[in-house]
């Protein structure tokens, strides 16, 4: 397998799964007699469901049958004979068969594959972005005991939920795999708890930025444990009582030796007493909409300037629109499957299918010297959708390639604009206007 994907190659979206998920990769999940529906073919095919915002099965099947996937189709006596069924129950079983392995295999070699052809974001290291979400599940029996719905003094409420964290690079969007579990219930995990297994994914020394929700003894000291660097924003509370330990050494700039709390081993019970975290605490004044707020972080970094350590954590909220890209735009906010199994693969596999339309914005980008970032995603997706659409438009490779070379073109026009992260004009809500006067209807006297 090739350590990076050549942007020269591709000429199709299947072209581009090929070269970080090579079938090959996948051979040992599949036993005996060759079949139509190899473990290869069924993450490419849920890809393309979700790529396509959770197409049918019916849709997938089709896809196959009449699509691009057509010509990769395995060397079968059906496939042969061409005596392949567009029924569902096929490709519905081999859903439910493939292993939960696969598509951890999957999510982490891609992203493995496609970071390497990724810069360094901040002094010499890449950085990476971390946050929480949570996603729902439908009312079934086996996935209301694996994750619990929400419940308070009224009651249990009706559906199971998945807390979700996230980390993607900060210039490409790359998302890296994800860890969940139960956010309710006698089991349920905490974000820091599945962020620390995160850490191992990252395999040169990165630099870490998260919230308030994150930045805790713990998690800092796991991250500078695995070589990482740490940019975390604190809650007042939190850093008023670490002020008590500081050194002041500058205007809004203090050096710190940070050790846990009682608290923070009680939480924690395999974090020694002795544990400490070297770094700084940064006080930094920001103007917003006529008022000042103060920006509190912790940070390992001991060079940058505040300013430029404010500005880094200003760009945390990339991760914001990252994770709505997936849960909205690939729609995986809620999950329609019936089984703990079928959640997991939905939730990797949507990583995946959100890796290779970040592949795509990438190549794009390239191609016009800008960062990727300054690409929609939902624009290059819709434009990656028309493409898979219409391929059967191209009768030979070269007008594949020529169609694939359009699709980077277009992709490239979808610019976001330069917008501040704060508004410089206030909320106001525009009346909607009637298109047609009211009819006055008679009252009871102009009646009689």
């Amino acid at each position: 397998m090739s350590p990076t994907p050549n942007p020269s190659k591709p000429s199709d979206s299947l072209d581009l799964l090929e070269q970080v998920l090579p079938s090959s990769a996948f051979a040992t999940f599949d036993e005996g007699h060759t079949r139509v529906f190899s473990t290869w073919m069924v993450l490419w095919l849920m890809i393309y469901q979700r790529t396509h915002q959770n197409a049918t099965l019916s849709a997938a099947v089709q896809e196959m049958l009449f699509g691009s996937t057509s010509s990769r189709l395995p060397d079968c006596k059906r496939t042969r004979e061409q005596s392949l069924s567009r029924n569902t129950g096929g490709y519905s079983q081999a859903r439910s068969a493939l292993p939960v392995a696969a598509a951890v295999q999957a999510i982490e070699m891609m992203s493995r594959t496609m970071i390497i052809d990724e810069p360094a974001t901040w002094n010499g290291r890449r950085t990476f972005l971390i946050d929480g979400t949570s996603i729902t599940t439908g009312h079934h029996p086996e996935l209301l005991k694996a994750f619990p719905p929400a419940s308070n003094q009224h009651g249990q409420s009706h559906w199971p939920v998945i807390r979700l964290v996230v980390s993607h690079e900060l210039g490409s969007g790359l998302a890296m795999r994800p860890f969940y579990g139960p956010m309710y219930g006698s089991h349920a995990v905490s974000e820091t708890g599945l962020a620390r297994n995160l850490l191992g994914q990252f395999n040169d020394p990165a630099m870490i930025i998260y919230d308030r929700n994150f930045g805790i003894f713990s998690m800092s000291h796991a991250a500078v444990a695995a070589g990482h660097g740490v940019l975390a924003r604190m809650t007042d509370k939190r850093f008023q009582s670490l002020l008590r330990q500081a050194t002041l050494t500058g205007p809004g700039e203090w050096t710190l030796q940070w050790r846990p709390s009682r608290y923070d081993i009680e939480a924690t019970p395999d974090l020694s007493k002795d544990a400490i975290v070297h770094g700084r605490l940064i006080e930094v004044a920001i103007e917003h909409e006529g008022k000042t707020t103060l920006l509190r972080l912790f940070t390992t970094d001991m060079t940058s300037t505040p300013g430029q350590l404010a500005a880094l954590y200003a760009r945390r909220w990339s991760v914001e629109g990252d994770i709505r890209s997936v849960k909205q735009t690939l729609s995986l906010d809620k999950l329609t499957c019936k089984s703990v199994e079928m959640a997991e693969k939905e939730i990797l596999l949507a990583m995946v299918a959100y890796n290779l339309v970040i592949q795509v914005r990438r190549l794009a980008a390239r191609q016009v010297g800008i960062e990727p970032r300054r690409l929609s995603f939902t624009s290059v997706l819709t434009s990656v959708q028309a493409f898979c659409n219409n391929l059967e438009l191209a009768k030979t490779p070269e007008e594949l390639e020529k169609r694939f070379e359009l699709l980077l073109r277009v992709a490239a026009q979808s610019r976001l604009p330069n917008r501040n992260k704060f508004r410089s004009y206030p909320r106001e809500v525009v009346p909607r206007r009637r298109g047609f006067p009211e009819r006055k209807r008679k009252t009871t006297e102009q009646k009689n």
